[in-house]
């Protein structure tokens, strides 16, 4: 009888274990379904903030307003929950009607937007190296000089023009018979290129949203095309 009594114990105890056992599983799975479901509503609600932003670049753009679309496209197509959801990356197409005159930047033709993206990081790596204080010219940048009268420069290396004398004999009497003053002409005028170049685009030209996709099962935006008007 005492034997019974213990393996009816026994047997009460496994049961009981196994029964709590199985409410922490149970517990857990349902914890684990709450958490996948608040991830997978917080990602809808990132990706529907992604196409809130894009759908307010389907309109006419400045270059500097192209630039910034470009940004969210790389914040997007490298975006976690793209990647989680399984949605398409965002295409964006530019067609450059004119070309800026004598510049390697932002060339005529039908590109991607990131062939921009890296002509703008380029022209700007290019203007940077003007505005680096170089040694050769007194420890001032070009882009210090740049904003200066002919006159000025001349006195600044140490020349002294007549109170008269006009910007261009300033220059060809002066400062391009100088080497180092020369070649700071050059500089000045290469820079100035290049801002200008960088200024146009941003500032200067327009661009026309003239299409967005949508994928067909999900509604989101996958493609946008941008034409220079």
């Amino acid at each position: 009888m005492e034997n019974t009594s213990k393996a009816l114990l026994m047997a009460g105890s496994v049961l009981v274990a196994v029964l709590i056992i199985s409410l922490l599983i149970f517990g857990y799975n349902q914890l684990a379904e709450v958490e996948q479901t608040r991830s997978d509503s917080e990602y809808n609600d990132r990706i529907s903030e992604y196409m809130r932003r894009f759908e307010q670049f389907n309109r006419t753009l400045y270059g500097s307003e192209l630039l910034s679309l470009a940004n969210l496209q790389e914040d997007y197509n490298e975006s976690d929950a793209r990647e989680d959801s399984g949605y398409d990356e965002v295409t964006i197409t530019v067609q450059i009607k004119n070309a800026i005159v004598d510049s390697i930047y932002f060339r005529q033709g039908t590109t991607d937007l990131s062939t921009i993206v890296q002509d703008k990081e380029n022209i700007e790596d290019a203007i940077s190296t003007y505005e680096e204080a170089k040694r050769i010219y007194n420890n001032r940048s070009v882009k210090y000089y740049s904003s200066k009268s002919y006159r000025e420069i001349a006195l600044d290396f140490g020349m002294y023009p007549p109170s008269n004398m006009t910007s261009y004999n300033i220059i060809s009497e002066y400062l391009e018979r100088n080497s180092t003053t020369n070649q700071l002409l050059e500089e000045i005028q290469e820079y100035t290129n290049l801002t200008s170049i960088y200024t146009e685009f941003r500032t200067g030209k327009q661009f026309r949203c003239t299409e967005v996709e949508y994928n067909s099962q999900n509604g989101r935006i996958n493609r946008m095309v941008f034409e220079e008007i």
